[in-house]
């Protein structure tokens, strides 16, 4: 009974999704999410193999780790508050973590030995993810994407580095089954991640972009998330000034119904884009100069 009752919440949980992404206010939709989370954990105790819970939960402590507390650690930053910057990193990175495991039990349910595949060869890796097929993409979403943001995090520490390579295959095999997942998530991965690192550590601006644009395409231009990673990434670190200022603009501009039903991520990007734009002469150091096309 109390296993039937544990499913039975979840069903319920997983049909009100929907009213959390609707959401306007920021600060309830963190508390909620809070909860939710700390309830997913207490469920799993009790059905530790249920797939839908093991999704649900991977994907929301991978978000909310991104939406709220990766602000945190911008935040930090900007105030040179580098104990605090530490601790919310350390945070990012449990929430993370909590994301991989369950995401990585998820995908053991559908691929039985798909975990301990992950610690061999890359060449064994690589034909291991060519057996997932397009139903298996969320759950390989999540577990790449909160791994990948872990590596993002502790660019660092060599140890993180050397998991990057698992990360880019999960997360190609992502983008080869179905790219439009989660808002074309797969492309906003390499946008991030080429445009967050200098070229000597894999950087590439040009794939920054153009991931970020299709990300951007294959939304109709309504997620504003992807616009926020092309200004924050991409613009900053070519310099592209215009292109900033334009972007972090038109999404401070855009109407409160845009995507109804994302309006919570929405918001988030209204935020960190009106704080970004606040800075825009300490991340910009050259004047623009408009008959050359340069900064």
């Amino acid at each position: 009974m109390t296993r039937m009752a544990a499913k039975q919440t979840t069903a319920v949980m997983i049909l009100a999704a929907p009213t959390y992404d609707r959401e306007s206010d920021l600060v309830l939709a963190e508390q909620a999410s809070a909860s939710n989370l700390k309830m997913m954990e207490g469920l799993l105790e009790v059905t530790p193999d249920d797939a839908d819970l093991l999704l649900l939960t991977s994907g929301s402590f991978t978000r909310y780790a991104f939406g709220f507390i990766e602000e945190e650690v911008e935040i930090a930053d900007e105030q040179y508050d580098f104990e605090r910057k530490a601790a919310q990193v350390k945070r990012a990175v449990d929430f993370y973590a909590r994301g991989r495991e369950y995401g990585m039990r998820w995908i053991a349910l559908h691929q039985d030995n798909f975990p301990a595949v992950v610690d061999q060869h890359l060449d064994r890796l690589a034909a291991e993810l060519q057996e997932f097929k397009k139903e298996d993409v969320p759950g390989l979403f999540w577990t790449a994407y909160a791994w990948g943001s872990i590596i993002n995090l502790q660019q660092s520490e060599p140890a993180r580095l050397a998991e990057l390579s698992k990360v880019e295959l999960m997360m190609e095999r992502v983008m080869d089954l179905d790219e439009a997942y989660f808002f074309g998530g797969s492309h906003l991965f390499y946008g991030t991640f080429y445009g967050s690192r200098p070229e000597m550590l894999g950087g590439d601006p040009a794939r920054s972009k153009r991931h970020l644009l299709r990300a951007i395409e294959l939304t109709g231009g309504r997620y504003l998330m992807a616009r926020y990673l092309l200004a924050k990434f991409y613009a900053v670190q070519t310099q592209d000034r215009e292109l900033f200022e334009t972007t972090l603009r038109e999404i401070l501009e855009a109407p409160p119904d845009l995507y109804p039903e994302q309006r919570l991520a929405n918001e988030l990007a209204k935020r960190r884009a009106r704080r970004l734009l606040e800075r825009i002469d300490d991340l910009f150091f050259l004047p623009c100069d408009n008959s050359h096309g340069i900064y």
